[in-house]
């Protein structure tokens, strides 16, 4: 059966960083709660998954949700107390519920990967869960926090991915079909890069899910996650659900370094529905497939479908960020991921000027 009409809830849970498993096990429990209470605070406050015009059928959690995440983690701690296998332990119990209320769930977690585990790599990885309760869609982050994280992108092993997924733009950025339409998948810095939505919008994605950013880009005066899941909706005649944390608790960070701002915006960049505030919350929406899909029959402002590719991929005709830097080994720090070769190489060809004083990375003063 179909929905071209339903409600969509994007859960904003406070997460508990996961020092040890059991750290994990507590958050996946109050997230379990809170699949549960979603109808009961849903603005048509119905008892059941099921009832309405617009039964819910889709719930999104944000990044890290059952592990939260410090940026000062080692390899090691991630290895050996943070990683899960999806599918895994962890997602049976999300797959049970959405069984029983025959529900899409999804969400993303730093997955411990069998094909890859052995020399030390790991995802962070978006997954959804159909009401059949099997992981249908699997997504790894492509642009990685290089300040923040150690999770691979598949562009870090470029070659290797593609050796074993293929080279097709849906093996890095995959778009699901289902009976709620067509579901694309972004995490967090993803969103900074309109070509990561762009390359799910270019494939047809309805609904596009990107959970997570921290402040200072949440709150005013920058507003950068408002402003950028509406201009991914906008740019791609496309719902966005965006699910943040209520709070990270037991960090080195303030609690509320995510705070709250779980979102939903429809096609036209309007959002539907916002919790401007720290600490638990619901949010949901309407999502009317219907109208969507009228809407991109107009060829007014559709943006997709005016793609000067011929031009743009001049844009791209050479490498920038370099791929396959860690086909041998994975990082062990954060510093050996940055930009600054890339940033020299633009001022040593004239695409930047650089700052008065300027000297690269090594030249005595």
């Amino acid at each position: 059966m179909g929905y071209d009409l339903y409600t969509a809830v994007a859960i904003q849970p406070e997460i508990r960083v996961a020092e040890t498993r059991a750290d994990i096990a507590q958050n996946l429990q109050r997230c379990l709660e809170l699949i549960d209470a979603a109808p009961q605070v849903q603005a048509t406050a119905k008892e059941g998954f099921d009832q309405g015009f617009a039964p819910i059928k889709l719930i999104s959690f944000p990044e890290f949700f059952i592990q939260g995440h410090e940026g000062h983690w080692p390899l090691e701690h991630y290895l050996e107390h943070v990683l899960i296998e999806i599918p895994g332990e962890e997602t049976f119990r999300l797959s049970q519920k959405a069984r029983e209320h025959q529900i899409f769930i999804a969400g993303c977690a730093l997955e411990r990967d069998p094909e890859w585990i052995a020399e030390g790599y790991f995802f962070n990885t978006h997954f959804i869960i159909d009401p059949r309760g099997e992981v249908i869609h699997k997504y790894r982050k492509v642009t990685e926090a290089i300040h923040y994280g150690l999770s691979i992108s598949p562009h870090d092993v470029y070659d290797r991915f593609v050796a074993r997924y293929g080279d097709a733009l849906s093996s890095f950025l995959p778009v699901t079909e289902t009976e709620i339409g067509k579901i694309g998948t972004i995490t967090c810095m993803d969103g900074h890069f309109p070509e990561t939505a762009r390359a799910l919008g270019i494939q047809g994605a309805e609904v596009i899910l990107h959970p997570l950013l921290a402040d200072p880009l949440m709150s005013p005066p920058m507003d950068l996650w408002q402003a950028m899941n509406k201009m991914r909706a906008w740019e791609n005649v496309a719902y966005v659900v965006g699910a943040s944390w209520g709070a990270l608790l037991g960090g080195r960070r303030p609690k509320h370094i995510a705070p709250g701002k779980s979102m939903i915006v429809d096609y036209n960049g309007v959002v539907r529905a916002y919790a401007d505030f720290p600490g638990e919350a619901i949010v949901s929406a309407v999502i009317n497939l219907e109208e969507l899909r009228r809407r991109r029959m107009d060829p007014s402002r559709n943006f997709p479908t005016l793609l000067r590719t011929e031009i743009y991929r001049k844009i791209y005709a050479r490498s920038i960020y370099p791929p396959n830097q860690f086909a041998q080994a994975p990082p062990r720090t954060r510093a050996v991921r940055d930009p600054l070769a890339v940033i020299e190489r633009f001022v040593a060809e004239g695409i930047y000027t650089p700052p008065t004083g300027y000297r690269k990375r090594g030249e005595e003063a």
